[in-house]
């Protein structure tokens, strides 16, 4: 629209300024995309020396009067991405070294020894900022002065001690020197000890302590066409004891003799222990006179170089060893003095010796004693192989275990035995007594009275199987093993079963094995009796128990005096060996002689009584050396246990054997 051929001028100012604002908009974002925004960056120098220790940290330099620490030795390396510029425009982020002459650490960069080619811009990118790093390495004759200060000081341990900043003389514009041990600044230290700096540049410590051998910085700042530059030197301060005030020490030998053997080498040793010294130079050595040199002069021995053990600072020594040698020992040598001499700059000390033979006894106790080692050893391991079975037989016998009836075993015992001919027995003589066999009474008393259950071979085999798989799965199957041996069982098919047993008392711990011998019947008749239907013949006297033979011959009359007959004259005895005493009871004299035997002997203390009539299997004869077992007599059989009766001793015994009832679990 025109009015008087002018455009008016509101909307077209509006349409300027808004295209100029999306412009710049537009420009800036896509500079921001191809640029990125630009981080603040910052520039400093420092200035290192060649040969010595350098480090700087991603930051600016620390300021001269702020306690502030050398270096932020808790950060990441990763928080500090260090480059080193190679040209204009390449960047260098693998100048760090593996041999470790260039490291990081925490937040800084560590040179071990900096040198002229360690010289160039480093940059360092840290958060949002950016700081350029030139360092120049110079060396010491470009100082353009004397430089009388040295980067490596030695002090003594417990005295004072000075530290002076190497080349500060040097520097006419300088700033005041800023002193740090390792990382900390020395104002952090002063807080718990005595170290201050004195004329301007020089570190005072008031003691020297162990810890304070160490790398130090020195930092004094100037700035040259703007930019603030650091010279930082390094002092590598080591520490060192006070020089001893005494001899050196012999520690071996201890004593004046040392044994050896004529014929034989010998060395001889002598250990000294030197104290410190800056300057040391010890001297250890050995001399030998010998009697026989008239003139009395000492000789110095043919001897190894020295070895010296230096030890820490805190124990102020060393250790010095020497050795000299004799190819062999003459009686020369036994007539000889040998002298080990040690001396430093303070004094010298010595001991002598002699050397003496060596007795015979202890030569032959050095041979004699491995032998008979050996051959101990030796016989200990045939043993262990020959009674190999008898030991295992041992453990598993007493190996104590907590058994009960409650366990997944089937049976409480399987009892093998050898049937009687007859199950009734005189029990006495002019009246009948019914007694039963053991293997009748074993099955009441263990079921009937007890509550055990028992595998019987004859009961509970069922018909139809394979014996010899029956017996072993029914062995395996019970807690126990009751053998009743006789001489009729020992010649038996039985023996098997026994057999068996024996073989799983190896492999299951849980089996144990109760072996009761059976005594010969003590009504049975004695075959060295003259009439064999006679049970006995005893003294005509009624009130006397003992049994006297109508001839008064040792051979048939009792050895124990008091079995005899009060009157000894043959014309007061019996004439009829069949005539009995009127007494109808047992004499004493007349029982068995296992009814008193302790019912826990082995059982080849009783095998003496009846021979097998078959040679018994190895296995057997040699596990029945080692099982205990119990002697049933027939007194026993009215003696069982009861509320009232503890009964004999061998029903506690076999009471005992078997398992535990349940909730009564005891060690077996």
């Amino acid at each position: 629209m025109k009015w008087c051929g002018v455009m008016h001028p509101g909307p077209s100012l509006a349409l300027a300024i808004i295209a100029c604002f999306l412009q710049r908009y537009f420009c800036e974002s896509r500079w921001d995309k191809e640029e990125g925004l630009k981080p603040r960056s910052e520039t400093y120098g420092y200035k290192a020396f060649s040969g010595e220790g350098f480090v700087m940290q991603c930051n600016k330099p620390q300021s001269t009067g702020l306690c502030e620490r050398l270096y932020n030795i808790t950060a990441s390396s990763e928080e500090a991405d260090w480059s080193r510029a190679e040209g204009e425009t390449n960047r260098d982020r693998d100048f760090l070294r593996d041999d470790g002459a260039v490291t990081g650490r925490g937040n800084a960069l560590w040179f071990s020894t900096v040198t002229a080619k360690d010289s160039g811009k480093y940059t360092c990118h840290t958060g949002g900022m950016v700081i350029h790093f030139y360092v120049e390495v110079l060396e010491r004759a470009s100082l353009g002065c004397r430089d009388t200060e040295e980067d490596r000081v030695t002090l003594v341990l417990g005295k004072g001690g000075r530290i002076p900043c190497p080349g500060i003389k040097c520097q006419t514009q300088r700033s005041e020197v800023t002193w740090y041990k390792d990382a900390r600044p020395v104002c952090e230290i002063q807080e718990k000890r005595t170290i201050s700096v004195v004329d301007r540049y020089t570190l005072l410590l008031g003691t020297v302590y162990v810890s304070d051998a160490t790398l130090y910085f020195c930092d004094y700042t100037y700035e040259d066409n703007g930019i603030p530059w650091t010279v930082r030197r390094s002092v590598n301060v080591s520490v060192i004891p006070a020089d001893t005030t005494d001899p050196p020490q012999i520690t071996y030998p201890h004593g004046n003799k040392e044994g050896v053997e004529l014929g034989e080498p010998h060395n001889l040793s002598c250990q000294v222990q030197f104290g410190f010294q800056r300057t040391f130079d010890p001297v250890v050595q050995w001399w030998i006179s010998s009697h026989s040199n008239h003139e009395g002069m000492m000789k110095l021995m043919e001897m190894e170089a020295q070895q010296v053990r230096e030890r820490s600072i805190e124990e102020f020594e060393f250790t010095v060893t020497r050795t000299a040698q004799i190819p062999e020992v003459t009686q020369l040598h036994l007539d000889s003095t040998f002298t080990c001499l040690a001396q430093n700059s303070v004094g010298n000390s010595s001991v002598t010796i002699r050397l003496i033979r060596k007795s015979a006894v202890s030569r032959v106790l050095v041979i004699v004693c491995p032998v008979v080692s050996l051959l101990f050893v030796a016989g200990l391991g045939i043993t262990v192989h020959v009674y190999w079975l008898e030991i295992s037989i041992l453990y598993r016998i007493y190996l104590p275990y907590k058994q009960t009836t409650t366990d997944d075993k089937e049976y409480d015992a399987f009892v093998s035995y050898v049937p009687s001919s007859s199950s009734e027995e005189a029990g006495g003589r002019g009246r009948g007594v019914r007694e039963e066999p053991l293997e009748v009474l074993l099955p009441r008393v263990l079921e009937g009275q007890w509550g055990y259950r028992l595998f019987l071979l004859e009961r509970d085999l069922l018909p139809g199987g394979a014996y010899a798989e029956d017996v072993v799965c029914a062995i395996r199957s019970s807690r126990r093993l009751v053998c009743v041996l006789s001489p009729d069982y020992l010649a038996s098919t039985c023996l098997f079963e026994l057999e068996t047993g024996i073989r799983a008392l190896q492999q299951d711990p849980h089996l144990r094995l109760i072996l009761i011998w059976t005594s010969p019947n003590p009504t049975s008749p004695n075959p060295s009796s003259p009439n064999p239907s006679s049970p006995s013949t005893t003294s005509p006297n009624p009130s006397s128990p003992s049994t006297t033979s109508p001839n008064p011959s040792p051979s048939t009359t009792s050895p124990n005096p008091s079995t005899t007959s009060p009157n000894p004259n043959p014309s007061t005895t019996s004439p009829n060996p069949s005539t009995t005493s009127p007494n109808p009871s047992p004499s004493p004299s007349t029982t068995s002689p296992t009814s008193s035997r302790p019912l826990s002997l082995p059982l080849s203390h009783t095998l003496g009584l009846v021979a097998p009539a078959s040679p018994l299997p190895p296995l057997v004869r040699r596990a029945i050396r080692v099982l205990p077992a119990l002697h049933w007599t027939p007194q026993d059989q009215g003696r069982m246990i009861t509320s009232s009766n503890s009964g004999s001793r061998f029903w506690r015994s076999l009471h005992k054997a078997m398992p535990a009832q349940s909730g009564t679990g005891t060690d077996t």
